[in-house]
């Protein structure tokens, strides 16, 4: 998939969750792939860019990492119980899922497997503290 920005009416959404439940999974990554065992958290209590800043410190320069944010859907939920819970990729993918050479989802893992040795570079004030977890 290609990037693409488009101008937007902020006034289109019409609600806000103030108290996100984030998802990371930490996968024991090879060398050149992203599948392996996973160890996987929830995490409440925190934005986006602590988040990375935790899921980062976890994985070190020997796992791999992807963030999401937990929906909970209500009308799914009614639709189908038990299956209302869903995840919004944020950083990266699930790493055990199966791609093609080429595809834009390989191009995600090939990403997750670099940042092993090139981390999100996370300031100072958006640090998660390093006595969670």
């Amino acid at each position: 998939m290609d990037m693409e920005v488009r101008q937007v009416d902020e006034r289109d959404s019409s609600w806000e969750d103030a108290a996100p439940r984030f998802r990371v999974y930490l996968h024991d990554s090879g060398e050149v792939s992203t599948h392996g065992s996973t160890d996987t958290y929830d995490v409440t209590g925190a934005d986006v860019m602590q988040v990375v800043d935790w899921a980062q410190q976890q994985a070190g320069d020997r796992l791999t990492y992807a963030v999401a944010l937990v929906v909970d859907d209500e009308a799914r939920e009614r639709a189908n119980p038990g299956h209302g819970r869903g995840l919004v990729w944020l950083v990266g993918m699930d790493g055990n899922d199966r791609t093609e050479d080429g595809s834009a989802e390989r191009e995600v893992q090939q990403r997750m497997l670099l940042r092993r040795q090139h981390p999100v570079g996370v300031p100072a004030h958006d640090r998660a503290s390093e006595d969670v977890g």
